[in-house]
């Protein structure tokens, strides 16, 4: 079966290892999405939410969180397709120097002050959710590394 992205991805970006989405890139239990929230590494862009938590697997797994306040079954779905996918094609790219990342990955609702009852637009095209969710990653490794190397700092002052 051909992939429906197959378009968006040029010859030269397509990286040697499969793009696949197995069980083991998924988060499945509450406990993930608990520790994930936890944490508090958030970073956001639009109206997509991710919190962060680095894992010691050598690759990201993904986890989604999309409300009722998002849409009905349909476009919450579509949205949660749509992240998915981008995970599925940046996979490679969100491993960060050879640590990976627990994602969960939420959305905001679209803010519609018009009172209309016309349907809500997409989150965003898929090249530029992927180009966010890697950047959103990537600040989030920024700040898990902040944060380590303060923890360190403190670790060795603390020492007698």
């Amino acid at each position: 079966m051909v992939s429906p992205c197959r378009g968006l991805l040029s010859s030269t970006s397509v990286p040697e290892a499969p793009l696949h989405f197995r069980q083991r890139h998924r988060l499945s239990h509450a406990r993930e999405f608990a520790a994930a929230f936890n944490a508090k590494v958030r970073k956001s862009r639009g109206p997509l939410l991710v919190f962060t938590l680095p894992n010691d697997l050598g690759h990201s797994r993904l986890g989604l969180s999309v409300g009722t306040r998002v849409g009905n079954a349909v476009a919450r779905n579509r949205v949660k397709r749509l992240i998915r996918e981008a995970f599925r094609l940046e996979q490679h790219a969100l491993v960060i120097d050879g640590r990976g990342y627990d994602i969960v990955a939420t959305v905001r609702p679209a803010a519609r002050g018009d009172g209309s009852a016309r349907p809500r637009q997409p989150l965003m095209p898929l090249a530029s959710l992927r180009r966010v969710l890697v950047d959103l990653v990537r600040e989030a490794d920024t700040e898990w590394r902040r944060r380590e190397r303060r923890d360190a700092a403190a670790g060795s002052e603390a020492q007698p």
